[in-house]
């Protein structure tokens, strides 16, 4: 299963914590409101069982940016000041009930960061089958 989704993508953040409540921040917010508009008209039966999650995110380049220095880093990967798990953890959560359950059935996961002119996060979700312990890396210690 294979979806764009042309959301800026957004690294997930910790929640802020004041005397009076508990919040995240807007931006944060604001990311989780549209994947949640960009879902729902998904008419997907969530796979049960373990996943395998490849995921595609073309960050946004900065408007101060010059002309040249954007078409220099167009396409390029990514080297910005945010975690590449943060971003995943960001769309996984907001994919939560649509491809899958839970993000908890995620087990296997590949992920690469893009500069682009046009911001959106690329998303295949394929279901794993039981695998051979062949398939499989093991370590043994001793």
């Amino acid at each position: 299963m294979k979806a764009i989704f042309y959301v800026a993508p957004v690294p997930a953040s910790r929640p802020r914590v004041t005397r009076w409540s508990t919040f995240f921040p807007k931006k944060y917010t604001k990311y989780k409101e549209d994947m949640k508009m960009a879902t729902a008209n998904i008419l997907f039966k969530p796979f049960d069982g373990n996943v395998y999650a490849q995921l595609d995110f073309f960050v946004p380049m900065a408007k101060s940016w010059s002309k040249k220095k954007k078409l220099a880093k167009q396409g390029t990967y990514c080297d910005n000041n945010a975690d590449i798990d943060n971003y995943c953890k960001a769309i996984l959560d907001s994919l939560n009930g649509v491809y899958y359950e839970d993000d908890k059935q995620v087990v296997m996961l590949k992920a690469r960061m893009f500069w682009a002119n046009t911001p959106r996060t690329e998303v295949t979700i394929t279901k794993l089958e039981e695998s051979n312990d062949k398939d499989r890396d093991v370590y043994k210690t001793g």
